[in-house]
Protein backbone atom coordinates (compact mmCIF):
# COMPACT_ATOMS: atom_id res chain seq x y z
CA UNK A 1 0.00 0.00 0.00
CA UNK A 2 2.97 2.48 0.71
CA UNK A 3 4.36 1.76 -2.43
CA UNK A 4 0.78 2.59 -4.05
CA UNK A 5 0.65 5.73 -2.28
CA UNK A 6 4.03 6.51 -3.59
CA UNK A 7 3.08 6.35 -7.35
CA UNK A 8 0.33 8.31 -5.98
CA UNK A 9 2.64 10.91 -5.09
CA UNK A 10 4.45 11.40 -8.20
CA UNK A 11 1.59 11.30 -10.42
CA UNK A 12 -1.47 13.16 -9.26
CA UNK A 13 -0.11 15.92 -8.15
CA UNK A 14 0.86 16.63 -11.82
CA UNK A 15 -2.66 17.51 -12.05
CA UNK A 16 -3.24 19.11 -8.65
CA UNK A 17 -0.64 21.38 -8.51
CA UNK A 18 -2.08 23.22 -11.66
CA UNK A 19 -4.83 23.74 -9.47
CA UNK A 20 -2.67 25.35 -6.62
CA UNK A 21 -3.25 28.77 -5.77
CA UNK A 22 0.12 30.07 -6.22
CA UNK A 23 0.13 28.61 -9.91
CA UNK A 24 -3.51 29.12 -11.08
CA UNK A 25 -3.63 32.25 -9.50
CA UNK A 26 -0.68 33.41 -11.93
CA UNK A 27 -2.26 32.12 -14.88
CA UNK A 28 -5.36 33.85 -14.04
CA UNK A 29 -3.48 37.18 -13.89
CA UNK A 30 -1.37 36.93 -16.61
CA UNK A 31 -3.18 34.76 -19.20
CA UNK A 32 -6.59 35.65 -18.49
CA UNK A 33 -5.69 39.23 -17.32
CA UNK A 34 -8.48 39.31 -14.17
CA UNK A 35 -9.11 41.50 -11.86
CA UNK A 36 -7.51 42.04 -8.04
CA UNK A 37 -10.91 40.58 -6.79
CA UNK A 38 -10.70 37.37 -8.92
CA UNK A 39 -7.27 36.13 -7.81
CA UNK A 40 -8.18 36.86 -4.18
CA UNK A 41 -11.12 34.26 -4.53
CA UNK A 42 -8.97 31.89 -6.21
CA UNK A 43 -6.45 32.04 -3.05
CA UNK A 44 -9.66 31.59 -0.74
CA UNK A 45 -10.61 28.67 -2.79
CA UNK A 46 -8.96 25.81 -0.88
CA UNK A 47 -10.36 27.42 2.01
CA UNK A 48 -14.06 27.30 0.53
CA UNK A 49 -12.79 23.76 0.04
CA UNK A 50 -11.96 23.39 3.68
CA UNK A 51 -15.37 24.46 5.05
CA UNK A 52 -16.76 21.61 4.01
CA UNK A 53 -14.05 18.99 5.79
CA UNK A 54 -17.31 18.51 8.51
CA UNK A 55 -19.50 17.48 5.96
CA UNK A 56 -16.97 15.51 4.10
CA UNK A 57 -15.87 14.09 7.43
CA UNK A 58 -19.61 13.06 8.12
CA UNK A 59 -20.28 11.17 4.50
CA UNK A 60 -16.54 9.35 5.57
CA UNK A 61 -18.10 7.95 8.62
CA UNK A 62 -18.49 4.14 8.64
CA UNK A 63 -17.71 3.87 5.12
CA UNK A 64 -14.34 2.27 3.34
CA UNK A 65 -12.06 5.51 2.69
CA UNK A 66 -10.07 4.03 -0.69
CA UNK A 67 -13.23 3.98 -2.71
CA UNK A 68 -14.48 7.41 -1.63
CA UNK A 69 -10.85 9.19 -1.97
CA UNK A 70 -10.79 7.33 -5.60
CA UNK A 71 -13.76 8.71 -6.56
CA UNK A 72 -12.77 12.55 -5.80
CA UNK A 73 -9.84 11.97 -7.34
CA UNK A 74 -11.83 11.76 -10.79
CA UNK A 75 -13.74 14.82 -10.14
CA UNK A 76 -11.07 16.52 -9.59
CA UNK A 77 -9.27 15.62 -12.90
CA UNK A 78 -12.68 16.94 -14.76
CA UNK A 79 -12.15 20.28 -13.04
CA UNK A 80 -9.10 20.46 -14.49
CA UNK A 81 -9.99 18.88 -17.63
CA UNK A 82 -12.69 21.75 -18.11
CA UNK A 83 -10.27 24.62 -17.84
CA UNK A 84 -8.02 22.98 -20.55
CA UNK A 85 -11.26 23.52 -22.85
CA UNK A 86 -11.93 27.01 -21.13
CA UNK A 87 -11.92 29.93 -24.02
CA UNK A 88 -8.99 33.21 -23.05
CA UNK A 89 -12.58 35.41 -22.63
CA UNK A 90 -15.14 36.70 -19.79
CA UNK A 91 -16.92 33.15 -19.86
CA UNK A 92 -13.04 31.41 -19.42
CA UNK A 93 -12.80 33.21 -16.57
CA UNK A 94 -15.86 32.10 -15.05
CA UNK A 95 -15.21 28.37 -16.34
CA UNK A 96 -11.65 28.63 -14.77
CA UNK A 97 -13.20 30.31 -10.86
CA UNK A 98 -15.70 27.46 -10.95
CA UNK A 99 -13.13 24.49 -11.74
CA UNK A 100 -10.69 26.18 -9.07
CA UNK A 101 -13.42 26.38 -6.55
CA UNK A 102 -15.17 23.12 -6.89
CA UNK A 103 -11.77 21.22 -7.16
CA UNK A 104 -10.78 22.61 -3.84
CA UNK A 105 -13.81 21.32 -2.34
CA UNK A 106 -13.71 17.91 -3.16
CA UNK A 107 -9.54 18.24 -2.11
CA UNK A 108 -10.59 19.14 1.11
CA UNK A 109 -12.84 15.81 1.38
CA UNK A 110 -9.60 13.73 0.27
CA UNK A 111 -7.39 15.69 2.77
CA UNK A 112 -9.67 14.58 5.28
CA UNK A 113 -10.61 11.16 4.20
CA UNK A 114 -6.89 10.58 3.87
CA UNK A 115 -6.14 11.23 7.18
CA UNK A 116 -7.58 8.88 8.44
CA UNK A 117 -5.82 6.04 6.61
CA UNK A 118 -2.49 7.19 7.33
CA UNK A 119 -3.26 7.63 11.24
CA UNK A 120 -4.28 3.95 10.72
CA UNK A 121 -1.76 2.99 8.69
CA UNK A 122 1.00 4.31 10.31
CA UNK A 123 2.08 4.09 13.98
CA UNK A 124 2.94 7.43 16.21
CA UNK A 125 6.70 6.80 16.12
CA UNK A 126 7.04 6.85 12.35
CA UNK A 127 3.87 8.73 11.10
CA UNK A 128 5.92 11.77 10.27
CA UNK A 129 8.26 10.16 8.74
CA UNK A 130 6.18 8.04 6.48
CA UNK A 131 3.76 10.95 6.16
CA UNK A 132 6.82 13.14 5.00
CA UNK A 133 8.29 10.68 2.75
CA UNK A 134 4.95 10.81 1.19
CA UNK A 135 4.50 14.90 1.16
CA UNK A 136 8.10 14.96 0.26
CA UNK A 137 7.57 13.10 -3.10
CA UNK A 138 4.25 15.14 -3.95
CA UNK A 139 6.53 18.52 -3.31
CA UNK A 140 9.05 17.01 -5.71
CA UNK A 141 6.45 16.61 -8.60
CA UNK A 142 5.08 19.73 -7.81
CA UNK A 143 8.19 21.62 -8.27
CA UNK A 144 9.27 20.05 -11.59
CA UNK A 145 6.06 20.07 -12.86
CA UNK A 146 5.23 24.37 -12.40
CA UNK A 147 9.41 24.81 -13.48
CA UNK A 148 8.02 23.16 -16.20
CA UNK A 149 4.99 24.54 -16.87
CA UNK A 150 6.68 28.22 -15.76
CA UNK A 151 9.05 28.14 -18.92
CA UNK A 152 6.32 26.23 -21.11
CA UNK A 153 4.12 29.38 -20.33
CA UNK A 154 6.90 31.70 -21.02
CA UNK A 155 7.08 30.58 -24.73
CA UNK A 156 3.08 31.20 -25.36
CA UNK A 157 0.53 31.79 -22.98
CA UNK A 158 -2.06 29.33 -24.77
CA UNK A 159 0.33 26.34 -23.75
CA UNK A 160 -1.95 26.29 -21.07
CA UNK A 161 -4.65 23.91 -22.57
CA UNK A 162 -1.92 21.52 -23.39
CA UNK A 163 -0.48 21.72 -19.72
CA UNK A 164 -3.83 21.19 -18.00
CA UNK A 165 -4.97 18.54 -20.51
CA UNK A 166 -1.71 16.29 -20.15
CA UNK A 167 -1.72 16.43 -16.61
CA UNK A 168 -5.50 15.17 -16.71
CA UNK A 169 -3.75 12.26 -18.56
CA UNK A 170 -0.67 11.44 -16.13
CA UNK A 171 -2.54 11.94 -12.98
CA UNK A 172 -4.46 9.27 -14.05
CA UNK A 173 -2.06 6.46 -13.71
CA UNK A 174 -2.21 8.31 -9.38
CA UNK A 175 -5.68 7.38 -9.20
CA UNK A 176 -5.57 3.83 -10.80
CA UNK A 177 -2.33 2.69 -8.21
CA UNK A 178 -4.21 4.93 -5.18
CA UNK A 179 -7.66 2.12 -6.06
CA UNK A 180 -5.55 -0.50 -4.46
CA UNK A 181 -4.08 0.78 -0.87
CA UNK A 182 -5.26 -1.26 1.73
CA UNK A 183 -6.21 0.11 5.36
CA UNK A 184 -4.95 -1.46 8.19
CA UNK A 185 -7.72 -2.32 10.70
CA UNK A 186 -10.35 -0.39 9.25
CA UNK A 187 -13.11 -2.63 9.75
CA UNK A 188 -12.92 -2.35 13.34
CA UNK A 189 -12.14 1.62 13.12
CA UNK A 190 -15.66 1.39 10.51
CA UNK A 191 -17.10 -0.34 13.96
CA UNK A 192 -15.87 2.51 16.31
CA UNK A 193 -16.77 5.15 14.20
CA UNK A 194 -20.25 3.95 13.34
CA UNK A 195 -20.75 3.59 17.30
CA UNK A 196 -19.55 7.38 18.00
CA UNK A 197 -22.17 8.07 15.26
CA UNK A 198 -24.87 6.30 17.48
CA UNK A 199 -23.09 7.72 20.71
CA UNK A 200 -26.43 9.84 22.06
CA UNK A 201 -24.05 12.46 24.06
CA UNK A 202 -22.66 13.49 20.18
CA UNK A 203 -20.03 13.83 21.65
CA UNK A 204 -18.05 14.44 18.35
CA UNK A 205 -20.32 17.41 17.61
CA UNK A 206 -18.04 20.39 16.40
CA UNK A 207 -18.16 22.71 19.43
CA UNK A 208 -18.65 19.72 21.79
CA UNK A 209 -15.23 18.41 21.35
CA UNK A 210 -13.86 21.81 20.88
CA UNK A 211 -15.93 22.66 24.72
CA UNK A 212 -14.58 19.39 26.15
CA UNK A 213 -10.95 19.40 25.22
CA UNK A 214 -10.04 23.22 26.18
CA UNK A 215 -6.11 22.25 25.24
CA UNK A 216 -7.23 21.43 21.42
CA UNK A 217 -9.50 24.65 21.70
CA UNK A 218 -6.49 26.50 22.61
CA UNK A 219 -4.72 24.97 19.93
CA UNK A 220 -7.00 25.85 17.64
CA UNK A 221 -7.17 29.30 18.44
CA UNK A 222 -3.35 29.77 17.63
CA UNK A 223 -3.59 27.76 14.29
CA UNK A 224 -6.57 30.06 13.51
CA UNK A 225 -4.16 33.55 13.94
CA UNK A 226 -1.30 32.10 12.48
CA UNK A 227 -2.57 30.77 9.35
CA UNK A 228 -5.07 34.06 9.09
CA UNK A 229 -1.17 35.61 9.14
CA UNK A 230 0.04 33.93 6.17
CA UNK A 231 -3.28 33.56 4.22
CA UNK A 232 -3.58 37.35 3.84
CA UNK A 233 -0.18 37.62 2.36
CA UNK A 234 -0.61 35.36 -0.61
CA UNK A 235 -3.04 37.34 -3.06
CA UNK A 236 -0.94 40.81 -2.51
CA UNK A 237 1.98 38.99 -3.02
CA UNK A 238 0.91 37.48 -6.32
CA UNK A 239 -0.21 41.09 -7.36
CA UNK A 240 3.05 42.23 -6.13
CA UNK A 241 5.31 40.14 -8.02
CA UNK A 242 3.22 39.50 -11.03
CA UNK A 243 1.68 42.75 -11.99
CA UNK A 244 3.84 45.33 -9.83
CA UNK A 245 7.64 44.34 -10.33
CA UNK A 246 6.17 42.50 -13.68
CA UNK A 247 8.27 39.20 -13.48
CA UNK A 248 7.77 36.45 -15.82
CA UNK A 249 5.58 33.45 -15.73
CA UNK A 250 8.55 31.40 -14.41
CA UNK A 251 9.74 34.06 -11.67
CA UNK A 252 6.64 34.52 -10.74
CA UNK A 253 5.30 30.84 -10.13
CA UNK A 254 9.55 30.40 -8.47
CA UNK A 255 8.32 32.92 -6.01
CA UNK A 256 4.89 32.34 -5.38
CA UNK A 257 4.94 28.97 -5.28
CA UNK A 258 8.21 26.99 -6.20
CA UNK A 259 10.44 28.10 -3.34
CA UNK A 260 8.11 27.34 -0.63
CA UNK A 261 7.14 23.91 -2.60
CA UNK A 262 10.95 23.28 -2.71
CA UNK A 263 12.03 24.02 0.48
CA UNK A 264 8.89 22.04 1.31
CA UNK A 265 10.96 19.09 0.08
CA UNK A 266 14.29 19.79 1.15
CA UNK A 267 13.49 20.37 4.92
CA UNK A 268 10.55 18.01 5.14
CA UNK A 269 12.96 14.80 6.47
CA UNK A 270 14.07 16.73 9.38
CA UNK A 271 10.70 18.53 10.69
CA UNK A 272 9.63 14.98 10.63
CA UNK A 273 12.13 13.85 12.84
CA UNK A 274 11.46 16.47 15.26
CA UNK A 275 7.69 16.21 14.94
CA UNK A 276 8.01 12.49 15.64
CA UNK A 277 9.98 13.48 19.39
CA UNK A 278 7.91 16.44 20.60
CA UNK A 279 3.91 17.28 21.24
CA UNK A 280 2.86 19.52 18.37
CA UNK A 281 2.37 22.24 20.66
CA UNK A 282 6.37 22.59 21.05
CA UNK A 283 6.63 21.79 17.15
CA UNK A 284 4.48 25.24 16.05
CA UNK A 285 6.12 27.48 19.09
CA UNK A 286 9.43 26.49 17.21
CA UNK A 287 8.59 26.76 13.92
CA UNK A 288 6.36 30.03 14.20
CA UNK A 289 9.21 32.04 15.60
CA UNK A 290 11.27 31.26 12.43
CA UNK A 291 8.00 32.15 10.18
CA UNK A 292 8.19 35.43 11.90
CA UNK A 293 11.73 36.34 10.37
CA UNK A 294 10.33 35.30 6.70
CA UNK A 295 7.69 37.73 6.96
CA UNK A 296 10.06 40.61 7.87
CA UNK A 297 12.40 39.90 5.46
CA UNK A 298 9.37 39.84 3.12
CA UNK A 299 8.37 43.57 4.19
CA UNK A 300 11.90 44.60 2.72
CA UNK A 301 11.28 42.89 -0.64
CA UNK A 302 7.46 44.85 -0.67
CA UNK A 303 8.98 47.80 0.15
CA UNK A 304 11.78 48.31 -2.12
CA UNK A 305 9.86 46.28 -4.65
CA UNK A 306 12.56 43.92 -4.70
CA UNK A 307 12.43 40.74 -6.14
CA UNK A 308 15.35 39.61 -4.28
CA UNK A 309 14.39 40.33 -0.57
CA UNK A 310 11.08 38.73 -1.53
CA UNK A 311 12.91 35.32 -2.36
CA UNK A 312 15.31 35.35 0.53
CA UNK A 313 11.80 36.12 2.95
CA UNK A 314 10.04 33.40 0.52
CA UNK A 315 12.69 31.07 1.40
CA UNK A 316 13.26 31.68 5.23
CA UNK A 317 9.06 30.67 5.40
CA UNK A 318 9.41 28.24 3.00
CA UNK A 319 11.96 26.36 5.35
CA UNK A 320 9.28 26.65 8.20
CA UNK A 321 6.13 26.08 5.96
CA UNK A 322 8.08 22.29 5.38
CA UNK A 323 7.06 21.54 8.89
CA UNK A 324 3.85 23.32 8.70
CA UNK A 325 2.78 21.34 6.40
CA UNK A 326 3.42 18.00 8.26
CA UNK A 327 1.96 19.29 11.61
CA UNK A 328 -1.25 20.66 9.72
CA UNK A 329 -2.01 17.09 8.70
CA UNK A 330 -0.74 15.12 11.86
CA UNK A 331 -1.41 17.92 14.45
CA UNK A 332 -4.55 16.69 15.67
CA UNK A 333 -3.30 12.78 16.29
CA UNK A 334 -1.66 14.75 19.55
CA UNK A 335 -4.78 15.40 20.94
CA UNK A 336 -7.26 13.04 19.80
CA UNK A 337 -9.24 9.55 21.15
CA UNK A 338 -8.39 7.32 18.81
CA UNK A 339 -11.92 6.88 17.66
CA UNK A 340 -12.71 10.55 16.96
CA UNK A 341 -9.36 11.13 14.50
CA UNK A 342 -11.89 12.06 11.85
CA UNK A 343 -13.86 14.37 13.83
CA UNK A 344 -10.57 16.28 15.18
CA UNK A 345 -9.17 16.58 11.84
CA UNK A 346 -12.53 17.71 10.76
CA UNK A 347 -12.32 20.54 13.09
CA UNK A 348 -8.91 21.81 12.41
CA UNK A 349 -9.87 21.37 8.12
CA UNK A 350 -12.66 23.46 8.64
CA UNK A 351 -11.53 26.13 10.84
CA UNK A 352 -8.74 26.34 8.37
CA UNK A 353 -11.59 27.18 5.98
CA UNK A 354 -12.95 29.55 8.06
CA UNK A 355 -9.79 31.93 8.22
CA UNK A 356 -9.60 31.13 4.34
CA UNK A 357 -12.79 32.56 3.37
CA UNK A 358 -12.48 35.73 4.25
CA UNK A 359 -8.36 36.44 4.99
CA UNK A 360 -7.51 36.35 1.61
CA UNK A 361 -10.10 39.06 0.37
CA UNK A 362 -9.10 41.08 3.87
CA UNK A 363 -5.55 40.96 3.07
CA UNK A 364 -6.02 42.03 -0.98
CA UNK A 365 -7.94 44.77 0.07
CA UNK A 366 -6.16 45.74 3.05
CA UNK A 367 -3.03 45.91 0.85
CA UNK A 368 -4.43 47.65 -2.45
CA UNK A 369 -7.13 49.74 -1.17
CA UNK A 370 -10.69 50.75 -1.82
CA UNK A 371 -13.00 53.38 -3.23
CA UNK A 372 -14.98 54.93 -0.79
CA UNK A 373 -18.31 52.73 -0.06
CA UNK A 374 -20.33 55.33 2.11
CA UNK A 375 -20.31 54.09 5.59
CA UNK A 376 -16.53 53.14 4.63
CA UNK A 377 -14.07 56.16 3.93
CA UNK A 378 -12.15 55.31 0.57
CA UNK A 379 -8.60 54.14 1.31
CA UNK A 380 -5.15 53.99 -0.48
CA UNK A 381 -4.91 50.59 1.24
CA UNK A 382 -1.46 49.66 3.73
CA UNK A 383 0.20 48.55 0.49
CA UNK A 384 3.96 47.33 2.13
CA UNK A 385 2.93 47.63 5.72
CA UNK A 386 0.64 45.02 5.52
CA UNK A 387 3.20 42.86 6.12
CA UNK A 388 4.44 43.96 9.36
CA UNK A 389 0.68 43.62 10.30
CA UNK A 390 1.10 39.85 9.15
CA UNK A 391 4.46 39.69 11.15
CA UNK A 392 2.48 40.90 14.51
CA UNK A 393 -0.18 38.35 14.23
CA UNK A 394 2.74 35.82 13.69
CA UNK A 395 4.41 37.00 17.31
CA UNK A 396 0.70 36.82 18.90
CA UNK A 397 0.66 33.10 17.72
CA UNK A 398 3.81 31.70 18.33
CA UNK A 399 3.28 33.71 22.01
CA UNK A 400 0.01 31.10 22.52
CA UNK A 401 1.35 28.08 21.51
CA UNK A 402 4.84 28.62 24.08
CA UNK A 403 2.74 29.04 26.88
CA UNK A 404 0.44 26.04 25.47
CA UNK A 405 3.65 24.02 25.07
CA UNK A 406 4.76 25.00 28.50
CA UNK A 407 1.38 24.07 29.95
CA UNK A 408 1.41 20.24 28.61
CA UNK A 409 5.57 19.98 29.40
CA UNK A 410 4.70 20.80 32.78
CA UNK A 411 0.94 18.64 33.30
CA UNK A 412 3.51 15.54 31.61
CA UNK A 413 6.22 16.35 34.68
CA UNK A 414 3.83 15.95 37.14
CA UNK A 415 2.17 12.65 36.20
CA UNK A 416 5.85 11.30 36.20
Amino acid sequence: SFRREQITELTLPIALCLMEGGFVAVVAAKTFNVPPWVIAVISAAPMFGNLSSFVWNRIATARPKVPMVTALHVMVLLCVLAIALSPRSETGTWILLGSVVLSRLLIAGIVTVRSVAWSLNYERAVRGRATARLQALASLTLVVTTSIAGLVLDAHPENFRWLYGAGVVLASLGVWAFRGVTVLGEKRHQVLERRGQRDPSDRNAFFAILRTDRRYARYQLHQFTSGFAAMMLEPPLVYLVSKQIGASYFASIGVVMLIPFLLNLATMPLWARYLDRVHVAEFRARQNALWVVGILVMFLGAWQLSLFWLVVGRIITGITNGGGALAWQLGHNDFAPRDQLSAYMGIHVTLTGVRGAFAPFLGMALYVGWADAGWLPASGGLGPWLFLLSAALGIVAWRGFELLRREIAATAATAD
